[in-house]
């Protein structure tokens, strides 16, 4: 008996080998398909926004810009959140701050009053704003305080947001650019030091 698994193991082994390259490759391909997915529903999304962007005039830009500017800055209250909700973004409205793919204004709604919901502390500031063909860019930075991050102290994190308004002067698209590793996983127990060692190595 033992002279017949000694002659099967190598088979076995082989067998085991490449039934774990398989799924490492399976694995892998998941992998990067969950990686560029966002890539490519922003790219969707953006295209779509596009084809109903609004050119609007100097005056309704001026006010859509400052309505986007006010709401940034005051995600930290849900009233505001609740009151501002409907003026800010269209009933459509796409939003993708890289950890969430959101496509209605409800499911926005919700996200930052849960947001809202986890943090002690948040302030934003708005750095600038630039022109595109069909949106803007606000630039970022960001200070919030939430008791599961950090042991609770303050987290300070600078990002973009790319937007695009439609003819009411409301938000159609608001694509989010910020290192969300060292703005928020980095300071999550346990899986924040394992980022820190990735990135060491790299």
């Amino acid at each position: 008996m033992k002279k017949r698994l000694l002659q099967l193991f190598p088979w076995v082994g082989w067998l085991g080998l490449i039934l774990c390259l398989g799924i490492i490759s399976m694995a892998g391909c998941s992998i990067n398909t969950t990686m560029n997915e966002q890539v490519t529903t922003y790219n969707k999304a953006k295209s779509e926004a596009n084809s109903k962007a609004a050119e609007l005039t100097p005056e309704q830009a001026e006010k859509a810009i400052q309505q986007v500017s006010d709401f940034l800055c005051n995600i930290g209250s849900q009233e505001y959140i609740e009151r501002e909700i409907a003026n800010v973004y269209a009933e459509d409205a796409y939003l993708n701050d890289t950890l969430k793919t959101l496509t209605n204004r409800e499911q926005i709604r919700a996200h930052f009053i849960k947001t809202s919901k986890t943090m002690t502390d948040y302030s934003l500031k708005i750095d600038d704003v630039a022109t595109t063909d069909k949106g803007y860019y606000f630039r970022w930075t960001m200070k919030f305080s939430a008791p599961k991050l950090a042991r609770g102290e303050e987290i300070i994190s600078v990002g973009m947001s790319h937007v695009i308004f439609d003819n009411d002067g409301k938000v159609l698209l608001h694509q989010d650019f910020w290192d969300s590793s060292t703005g928020l996983f980095e300071h999550v127990p346990l899986v924040g030091g394992g980022i820190r060692l990735v990135k060491k190595r790299l």
